[in-house]
């Protein structure tokens, strides 16, 4: 009898330790349910928090966008580049970033930059600060453990002066020369620089002289290019006539002023957005009467005011040489005045 009890006893056990374990496997996948549920929560939580109070500081993205006119722009001498970055996941956006300007391998310029609450910042640098010789740019940004760089074309280095005279007919359709300058008229010459390394002309920051020289000959009205672009008619060089005029320039890119040896200044006409060179305006009564009638050419040198050759360039007139007189109604010479 006993063993009996002790049969249906130990199978009452059995199946209340079943109905036990069961109750527990289920109550223990709630809690692991209901702890995977909770941390999803936790998680989505943290992200809003730390996104807006975060615990760190940082960048989730970074870009930078140079000005996409810059450098053509005849009067443009700053640099002008926007960015823009974004919050990392877990953090706050750091306002405050490092920039830097580099030319052929080398660090040109560097310094701070800083952004708003929507992660926008611009940089504005003048080109003084890091223009090496005219190539190719790259400024780079660093935000954070983010960076970004963007790269520019800048031409802004002259190694070369042609100063078209243009209100003289040095050559007409035959070949020939026809009018001269008349000497109480202003001689419109267009200043255009150039350089060897780039292939355009070139609206650059430079200072220097336009040196005017005069050569005894009467009008040659016969003679075509040959004459009027050769030295060999002229004594063999322009230094071989007399210096009768140093007129001082100041060219800032787009306008600028040069002045004569009486103290006149002028101002240059400002350059549009289409063109690429510098009218000048030759006042011919400031220095005729040294020598009246005659051949004349004018001799430029300059200097770069930005970059790393400070070296002295020279320039010349085209045509060469040009006649000034005493012109009659006709437009030709009267006589030797």
């Amino acid at each position: 009898m006993q063993s009996g009890s002790e049969d249906d006893w130990d199978e009452d056990w059995d199946d209340d330790s079943d109905s036990t374990f069961i109750s527990d496997m289920s109550i223990a996948s709630k809690m692991k349910l209901a702890g995977g549920a909770g941390f999803v929560i936790l998680l989505l939580l943290s992200s809003m928090i730390f996104t807006n109070f975060g615990f760190y500081y940082g960048a989730g993205s970074l870009s930078v966008l140079i000005d996409v006119n810059e450098g053509k722009d005849p009067g443009d001498r700053t640099l002008n580049a926007n960015i823009l970055a974004t919050s990392p996941t877990f953090g706050m956006l750091t306002k405050e970033g490092d920039y830097s300007i580099h030319f052929d391998g080398a660090k040109q310029s560097s310094g701070k930059f800083s952004v708003n609450d929507e992660g926008r910042g611009s940089i504005s640098v003048d080109y003084d600060s890091f223009f090496a010789n005219n190539g190719v740019y790259t400024l780079k940004i660093e935000l954070g453990s983010e960076s970004s760089s963007n790269m520019v074309t800048l031409n802004r280095f002259a190694d070369s002066l042609a100063g078209e005279v243009i209100s003289f007919d040095g050559v007409t359709e035959d070949g020939k020369a026809e009018l001269p300058i008349d000497n109480e008229a202003f001689a419109s010459i267009n200043l255009q620089f150039t350089s060897s390394s780039a292939d355009i002309y070139i609206n650059p920051w430079v200072t220097g002289s336009a040196k005017v020289y005069h050569y005894e000959q009467p009008f040659n009205q016969d003679q075509g290019k040959d004459y009027w672009d050769d030295d060999s008619e002229h004594g063999g060089s322009a230094e071989s006539g007399d210096l009768v005029e140093t007129i001082n320039f100041d060219i800032d890119s787009s306008g600028g002023t040069y002045t004569y040896s009486s103290g006149e200044k002028y101002d240059f006409f400002e350059i549009a957005d289409s063109q690429a060179s510098l009218l000048f305006l030759l006042d011919v009564q400031e220095f005729y009467d040294a020598e009246g009638s005659g051949d004349y050419t004018i001799v430029f040198d300059f200097t770069n005011d930005f970059g790393e050759d400070t070296s002295s360039k020279e320039g010349r007139t085209y045509w060469a040489w040009f006649h000034i007189c005493e012109t009659k109604s006709d437009g030709k010479c009267d006589g030797d005045k």
